[in-house]
């Protein structure tokens, strides 16, 4: 069962795929945008890809200690 599945259960799995694809592919927009001004500020490369490196370490850090147990949410309303 995959990460979507298992947070939102049967009902709303759709739902949060969604989201994650949206999330994940501004990704896809930022990433180039954030390249070009970093390379146009500085003229090198080498300062893009530690910027890259410095995001990346920091979802690493998020996902090994920020981030709880993985756990279907209980979707029923409280009373």
């Amino acid at each position: 069962m995959g990460c979507c599945e298992t947070l939102a259960g049967p009902p709303a799995a759709g739902k949060w795929t969604a989201v994650q694809n949206g999330v994940g592919n501004l990704a896809g927009v930022a990433a180039p945008a954030l390249t070009g001004l970093v390379v146009q500020r500085t003229g090198q490369f080498f300062w893009a890809f530690a910027v890259a490196t410095g995001i990346v370490l920091a979802g690493a850090f998020f996902y090994m200690f920020v981030i709880g147990p993985i756990e279907q949410v209980d979707w029923t309303p409280r009373r």
